[in-house]
């Protein structure tokens, strides 16, 4: 049999293969399965991944890395101080705040805020909840998932063992061209091809017993 023949065959064989319905497809020419694609937190979502690593830290973290209780659904639910170490060249950063809830299997957002201008690398105690601060160290907004704007408390269930969040921290190479008050899928796009290093700090927090409530009163904020 001459080589054009065998050609000739070898062309008239895919062609066919191509041509059939999938089922009827040749084993190396199905697709595979797509994988399972479950919540992620801001960081592993984040497109261009950072190349630079930055520190997170906050002077009122316990020794176990607690958040006070203040800061939290069952106190004020007010934002607790967080602060980074700078990065050479980043024109703004980005703090997310989010847990990554394993029985609800879902992604919780309590804070968003974005443009923090360069030479700002602390936030302090009880950030106003407006989607546009002004000012020197002016900073936008976006949405939690409660479909507020700014900082609320995290509230798991009364009795449960301790959670644990993500203070996510990215420097960006550029402001973010949005508003505030945006939603925090909106703000990943734009930020994806902007960040230059990123930083995570894990808290957690340990919900009282319903016996421990502060003055025996129930929680004083709904939980996302």
């Amino acid at each position: 049999m001459s080589v054009r023949l065998l050609i000739s065959l070898g062309v008239l064989s895919v062609s066919a293969a191509l041509a059939a319905p999938a089922s009827a497809q040749l084993p190396f020419m199905k697709k595979a399965p797509l994988p399972f694609v479950g919540p992620a937190l801001t960081q592993d979502r984040v497109i261009s991944r950072a190349v630079g690593s930055l520190q997170v830290t906050s002077p009122v973290l316990n020794a176990d890395g607690d958040i006070p209780l203040v800061n939290t659904g069952y106190g004020k639910s007010t934002s607790f101080p967080i602060s980074w170490s700078p990065v050479p060249d980043a024109k703004a950063y980005a703090v997310v705040f989010e847990e990554l809830d394993p029985v609800q299997r879902r992604v919780i957002t309590y804070w968003v805020a974005y443009n923090i201008p360069a030479e700002t690398t602390s936030l302090g105690h009880s950030v106003h909840t407006k989607a546009e601060i002004l000012g020197p160290k002016g900073m936008m907004q976006g949405q939690n998932s409660m479909g507020g704007v700014g900082y609320i408390g995290p509230h798991p269930p009364e009795g449960d063992t301790a959670h644990h969040y993500h203070v996510q921290v990215f420097a960006l190479s550029r402001m973010l061209p949005i508003k505030g008050g945006v939603p925090l899928d909106r703000m990943i796009q734009v930020m994806n091809d902007r960040v230059l290093a990123e930083g995570d700090l894990v808290v957690n927090f340990t919900p009282p017993r319903p016996g421990d409530l502060p003055n025996g009163k129930p929680a004083p904020v709904a939980k996302p």
